[in-house]
């Protein structure tokens, strides 16, 4: 009886130690799993914060090209706006003074 009673706790103590053995491994792995994730965590957080960086310089670039057109567009109109009258005698155009100087702005 005595043998068979240090069998079974032989057999206990093995199972107990393996159980602790797979315990400790899953112990390891989990926090492989959690150190990886923390990384996977700050290269997002990373790319996220360039990404958002990029984002900011491509809107403040798209906001002067957009200024930039607007004053094109006045600058257009207003040269759209100058009056060319032909002149009878010499076949030729006189301008006025806002067309002068666009001559002068195109030529320069």
């Amino acid at each position: 009886m005595y043998l068979e009673l240090e069998k079974e706790r032989n057999a206990s103590a093995t199972a107990a130690n393996e159980a602790m053995g797979m315990i400790a491994r899953l112990q390891e792995e989990k926090a492989t799993v959690l150190m990886e994730a923390r990384q996977f965590q700050q290269v997002v957080e990373q790319k996220s914060m360039h990404d958002q960086e990029a984002i900011e310089g491509l809107r403040e670039v798209i906001a002067r090209i957009e200024e930039e057109k607007r004053e094109l567009e006045e600058e257009n109109e207003f040269y759209r706006s100058i009056e060319v009258t032909p002149c009878v005698d010499r076949g030729e155009h006189t301008c006025s003074k806002h067309a002068v100087a666009y001559r002068t702005f195109l030529f320069c």
